[in-house]
């Protein structure tokens, strides 16, 4: 999903549960300012499927610059049976309620949001906000294309190892706080695809697009976010130098990004979990307040504005026990470092 990146001077505005907030919202108004056509209707003009192409993944991927109807429709049927194989979760269980679903469904969690926009850039699905119903359609053409590729054996190889892909790309970004996606396209072609060329590479950038959390620099190239990294400018002007830094990655550093907790992070959660219990507005989740004041400390926020931050979410005065484990989260969370943006392992 596109991070819409928006400066805050107040740390309380930039913690990974309020910034997950502010990405939906910005993801319904893209969604909300989208065409609300489907290539695939009878109705659907060449004057009107530039509006659509614009809006797509295509926009950046096809040579020409203006299209007909009927070569887009083309271009999606020939890339859907390997696309197919290729989408993030959220994408794929999507799919399944709209094919059980007759094509149709509304939209009730916005965990769906940023899968739904990630079909709509496919160019598989439309979107349209019906009274305060916002509903996504999967045109009767591809329901049966769709069915027959999730029904080769190499559907459910792939999800596996899409599902490992998943897990190393979020341990990394656990530890660098972002990656730039010449890796990440490079092991995902080569690990999960095994296969090469301009193809390849366009269906690995959708899948990033619609699987993790991204910007693009002043050269349109992608960028990984973690979802904690408030301010991602920051952190990469660190490494925008000739000096070149490496990383070594043991297998348990590795195996705490994956799980999201490095394990001498895990006292410290535990302690401010157990400082917390029981004090917080009833909007907070206990984990979930640690886990965005961790992710605080990992950008080198002060301890001023994390006590700040951490008053905020609290319905009693800060404790001295709330306190002293807010200073030990501060002090021994490891920092995400001055990597360079291509880490090497």
């Amino acid at each position: 999903m596109l991070r819409e990146v928006t400066i805050h001077s107040d740390w309380g505005e930039k913690t990974m549960s309020m910034m997950r907030e502010k990405q939906f919202e910005a993801c319904e108004r893209r969604l909300s300012a989208h065409p609300g056509l489907s290539l695939f209707s009878p109705d659907t003009t060449d004057v009107e499927v530039q509006a659509l192409m614009d809006s797509s993944y295509y926009h950046q991927e096809m040579d020409q610059t203006l299209v007909t109807v009927e070569n887009l429709r083309k271009q999606v049927f020939t890339m859907l049976p390997t696309e197919t194989l290729y989408l993030s979760q959220g994408e794929s269980q999507l799919l399944e309620r709209l094919l059980i679903s007759d094509g149709s469904i509304k939209l009730t969690e916005w965990d769906d949001i940023g899968a739904a926009e990630a079909l709509v850039s496919r160019l598989w699905c439309s979107f349209h906000i019906t009274d305060e119903d916002w509903m996504l359609e999967l045109p009767k053409a591809l329901h049966e294309p769709i069915l027959i590729a999730m029904n080769t054996p190499d559907y459910a190889q792939k999800k596996e190892l899409l599902f490992r892909y998943d897990a190393m790309m979020m341990g990394l970004l656990y530890i660098a706080g972002f990656l730039h996606c010449s890796q990440p396209i490079q092991t995902f072609t080569r690990d999960v695809m095994a296969s090469s060329g301009r193809q390849a590479e366009n269906l690995a950038r959708r899948y990033l697009k619609s699987s993790f959390e991204y910007m693009t620099d002043s050269s349109n190239q992608m960028i990984l976010l973690h979802p904690g990294l408030a301010d991602p400018y920051r952190l990469i002007a660190a490494v925008n130098s000739d000096e070149l830094f490496t990383l070594e990655l043991s297998q348990e550093m590795m195996a705490g990004g994956m799980n999201g907790l490095f394990p001498e992070e895990e006292p410290l959660h535990e302690a401010m979990c157990g400082a917390l219990e029981g004090s917080l507005r009833p909007e907070y989740d206990v984990a979930e307040a640690t886990e965005d004041l961790r992710m605080l400390a990992k950008q080198g926020v002060s301890l001023v504005e994390m006590e700040a931050v951490m008053a905020s979410m609290l319905c009693v005065l800060p404790t001295q026990e709330m306190k002293q484990a807010l200073e030990q989260l501060h002090q021994c969370t490891p920092h995400w470092i001055g990597l360079r943006a291509d880490l090497q392992h």
